[in-house]
C-alpha cells in the first residue's frame, strides 16, 4: 500500500473494516443505511441522538370503544436501536397515555397505550415521547365512530297462543326471528313491538340475543270483550304480524215474561255478562235492539247486569231481542200471543234435564242487590240435541222461608234455541248453611200451573256473609328470642266462610289467659338420660315423681280464683292464697302478639306468637282466644303448658332455665288449691 493510502485510511484492518462495515458489525459503530435501524448495544439516554415515533392508527372513533398504540424507538447516531433507555411520554387535548414501562426493551422500544379519554368530541390528538433533551411527536384524529347496524332479511313470529280466555290472567308469547343471509339468525337486530285493541305488551329487549329472537309478554288489559288481538313486530323496514283471540265472555238473557200480553207494560229482559271464569264484567258498553221496539245502550251494574224494559206492542207475534255486550251476543225470543199462547207445545222427547248455579257461593246482600247468582237450567234431547221453548218455573224448592228472589218470580220462563233457561236468585241479608239453598227448576212441555211440578231438576248453593270460623293452630318448633333469654311459640290462625273459602283482610284480636301454675323442681334421671320433674312432698317429706296416672299438681290462677271473668290485676279478699304478697301466675310471665299483620292475608291466614322467660317453661298452663272481626262462630280457643326445647332437659350437667318452678317445689300431689297451693315454698 501506498503511503498515500497509509496516510488517509491507516493501517490494513482498518481499511478491511471500512470496506465491509455493512457486514463486519465485529468491527464495532459501523452505521447503517436510513432504512430499519440496526440493533446494537446502545448505553443508555447518553447514547441516543434520535427518538422515532409509531401510531398504529390515523385515527380513534369518538365513542372511546377503542385504544392507540405508539410504539418508541430510541436511535443512536447510527441508527442503531439503544436499549434501557428512559423515554417519558404525554398527550394533549384531554388524551390519556399508558405507557408499558419507563425504558426502552432489548429491541429499543417503548410501548404506550393512548386513548381519548372522557373528551367526546372531535379534535386531534398529539403523542410526545421524550429521551433526555430529545423530543418526538405523532398524531392522530378523533372522528365520528361508525356503527354498523346489523340488517335482517326477514322477520318470523310465533305465538304460543292461538286463543285465551278473557279473565285477565292468561298471557301469550310471542317470539320473534331475525333470518339473514342463508337463512342464518342474526344477533343485535333492534326489534320493536305494539298491540292493538286495548292489549298490555312487555318486551324481553330492544334487540334479538345470540339466538337471534326477541320475545314479548301480552295481556288483554282491562278489557274483557271478546275481540282480536294483533301483535306487530318491526326492525327498520321489516314487518310481521300475528294474531290470537280473546273469548270467554258470555251475555244471557231472561225474558220477563216469554209472553208478554198485547200492549202490556213494564215487561223486560234481564241481561247478565260474564267472563270465561264465571265472574261478572261490571261497566261494559250494552246496547239492545228489537224490531218494532226503542233501540236502548246503557253499561252492566256492579253485577254484570243490564234490564231492558219495553211495552209490548199491540200485534201479536213473535220478536226477537238482540243485546251486544263485551263482544257476545244474545238473541231473546218473546211473543206477544193472541188469547192463550202462541207457542206450540215441545213434541221433542227430554232425555237430560239439570239445573246449576253460577257461582255457587254467593254473599249476602247487606245494603244492595249487587250480590247474585246464575241459575241455569238446560235441557237436551237424544244425541244431545238442545230442546227449545221447555217450560220452566224456577223456585226455591217450596221452601218460603229461605231467604233471597228469583228474578223470574213465578213466571215461565222458556228455553232458548240452545236449550237453556235463566233465571237469577239474588240473596237475602242471611247466610246459609253449606249447600243450604235449594233452588228447583219445574219444567214441563207445556204451560202448567203456578204451584205444580211436572218434572224437577234440583242444584244447592251456599249464602255466606261474613267469615263464620276462625281455628288456631300450631306446629313442633319452638324458637329463641334474640336475647336467648325467652321462648318464643308461634300459633297458625285461619279464617274461612260457610264454603270453606278463606276470608282476607278480616282484623284478628288474640287475648292469652294464665290458667294455672304448677310447684315442683326437675332432676337428673340416669335411666332415662333426661331432667324429669317431681315435687317434695309435703306428708311424706319426700320428692316425688307423678306416676303414669298422675301429674303435677296445678294452683289456679290466683287472680279470680279460676273465674276469667273476675281477672282485675288486683289482689283481693282471698286471692293471694300463698301469701308471698303477688298473684300467681305473674300476668306478665307470657306476651302474646300478632306477627306482622293484625289481619288475615289473602289466604285466610294469620301468625301470632306467645313469648314467655324460659325459667317459667312447663310451670304455666294458659289459654289463647283468637277473635276475628264479624265472625259468626266463637273464639278459636288454644289450651296448653308452656313448652320448651327438647334439648333443654338433655344434658346433665347443665340444668334447665325452669329447674325450679318460681312459684315454689313443695306440694302435695293432685291437691288444687290445697295445703300446696297455700304453701309459699
Amino acid at each position: 500500500m501506498s503511503s498515500y493510502w497509509k496516510s488517509k485510511v491507516g493501517s490494513l484492518p482498518a481499511v478491511i473494516c471500512l470496506a465491509f462495515a455493512a457486514i463486519l458489525t465485529a468491527c464495532g459503530g459501523g452505521g447503517g443505511s436510513a432504512g430499519d435501524p440496526v440493533l446494537g448495544g446502545g448505553a443508555g439516554s447518553a447514547a441516543v441522538s434520535e427518538l422515532s415515533i409509531v401510531l398504529d392508527k390515523t385515527s380513534l372513533p369518538n365513542d372511546g370503544s377503542q385504544a392507540m398504540t405508539a410504539t418508541v424507538t430510541a436511535l443512536d447516531a447510527g441508527r442503531v436501536a439503544v436499549k434501557n433507555v428512559a423515554v417519558s411520554f404525554s398527550v394533549d387535548n384531554g388524551g390519556v397515555v399508558k405507557p408499558a414501562g419507563t425504558t426502552t426493551d432489548d429491541k429499543g422500544e417503548l410501548k404506550a397505550a393512548v386513548e381519548i379519554g372522557s373528551d367526546k368530541t372531535n379534535r386531534t390528538i398529539t403523542v410526545t415521547a421524550k429521551a433526555g433533551s430529545i423530543t418526538k411527536t405523532a398524531s392522530f384524529s378523533v372522528v365520528d365512530s361508525t356503527v354498523t347496524v346489523p340488517k335482517a332479511n326477514s322477520l318470523t313470529m310465533v305465538l304460543d297462543k292461538v286463543t285465551v280466555g278473557n279473565s285477565g290472567s292468561d298471557t301469550v308469547t310471542a317470539t320473534v326471528t331475525a333470518v339473514g343471509t342463508g337463512g342464518n339468525v342474526v344477533t343485535g337486530i333492534p326489534v320493536t313491538f305494539t298491540v292493538d285493541n286495548n292489549a298490555t305488551i312487555a318486551p324481553s329487549g330492544t334487540q334479538t340475543n345470540a339466538s337471534g329472537e326477541v320475545t314479548a309478554k301480552i295481556k288483554i288489559g282491562s278489557d274483557k270483550s271478546n275481540r282480536l288481538i294483533t301483535v306487530t313486530a318491526r326492525s327498520d323496514t321489516l314487518e310481521y304480524s300475528a294474531s290470537f283471540q280473546v273469548t270467554g265472555a258470555k251475555l244471557t238473557g231472561t225474558p220477563l215474561p216469554a209472553l208478554p200480553p198485547a200492549g202490556s207494560t213494564g215487561n223486560s229482559v234481564e241481561y247478565r255478562l260474564f267472563d270465561v271464569n264465571q265472574i261478572a264484567m261490571p261497566g261494559v258498553a250494552i246496547t239492545v235492539s228489537a224490531p218494532g221496539l226503542p233501540n236502548a245502550s246503557g253499561t252492566t251494574n256492579s253485577s254484570g247486569a243490564y234490564v231492558y224494559t219495553y211495552t209490548a206492542p199491540t200485534t201479536p207475534g213473535p220478536i226477537d231481542i238482540t243485546a251486544r255486550a263485551g263482544g257476545a251476543t244474545s238473541v231473546q225470543t218473546v211473543t206477544v200471543p193472541s188469547g192463550t199462547s202462541t207457542v206450540p207445545a215441545v213434541t221433542t222427547t227430554v232425555s237430560s234435564a239439570s239445573v246449576s248455579s253460577s257461582p255457587d257461593v254467593v254473599s249476602v246482600n247487606e245494603t244492595d242487590t249487587a250480590n247474585r247468582t246464575e241459575i241455569r237450567a238446560l235441557f237436551f234431547a237424544a244425541g244431545n240435541v238442545p230442546v227449545k221453548n221447555i217450560r220452566v218455573r224456577f223456585d226455591l224448592n217450596g221452601d218460603t222461608s229461605i231467604p233471597g228472589t228469583l228474578s223470574s218470580g213465578t213466571s215461565l220462563v222458556y228455553s232458548d234455541s240452545v236449550g237453556t233457561a235463566v233465571t237469577s236468585y239474588t240473596p237475602g241479608k242471611v247466610p246459609s248453611p253449606t249447600n243450604g239453598v235449594a233452588i228447583r227448576a219445574c219444567w214441563d212441555y207445556d204451560d202448567f200451573a203456578v204451584g205444580t211440578c211436572p218434572n224437577q231438576a234440583l242444584t244447592s248453593l251456599t249464602v255466606v256473609s261474613t267469615p263464620i270460623s276462625i281455628t288456631i293452630g300450631t306446629s313442633e318448633l319452638i324458637e329463641e328470642s334474640t336475647s336467648r333469654l325467652n321462648y318464643i311459640k308461634r300459633f297458625a290462625l285461619q279464617v274461612v266462610d260457610a264454603a270453606g273459602n278463606p276470608k282476607a283482610d278480616v282484623q284478628i284480636t288474640p287475648t292469652v289467659d294464665l290458667l294455672a301454675y304448677s310447684k315442683g323442681r326437675y332432676v337428673w334421671d340416669s335411666v332415662s338420660s333426661s331432667w324429669l320433674p317431681g315435687v317434695d312432698r309435703i306428708d311424706t317429706a319426700l320428692f316425688t315423681r307423678p306416676g303414669p296416672s298422675d301429674s303435677l299438681p296445678y294452683c289456679q290462677n290466683e287472680d279470680g280464683l279460676g273465674d276469667p271473668t273476675k281477672r282485675n290485676g288486683l289482689i283481693d279478699t282471698g286471692e293471694d292464697i300463698n301469701g308471698n304478697g303477688q298473684l300467681d301466675p305473674r300476668k306478665s310471665d307470657v306476651s302474646i302478639t300478632m306477627v306482622g299483620s293484625t289481619k288475615t292475608d289473602a289466604n285466610g291466614n294469620a301468625v301470632l306468637k306467645i313469648e314467655y322467660p324460659k325459667s317459667v317453661a312447663s310451670w304455666v298452663a294458659f289459654r289463647i282466644k283468637a277473635s276475628a272481626v264479624g265472625v259468626l262462630s266463637p273464639p278459636a280457643i288454644y289450651d296448653g303448658v308452656l313448652p320448651y326445647v327438647g334439648t333443654a332437659v338433655k344434658s346433665e350437667t347443665v340444668a334447665p332455665a325452669f329447674v325450679t318452678s318460681p312459684y315454689g317445689t313443695r306440694a302435695y300431689l293432685n291437691d288444687v288449691n290445697g295445703p300446696s297451693c297455700r304453701d309459699p315454698r
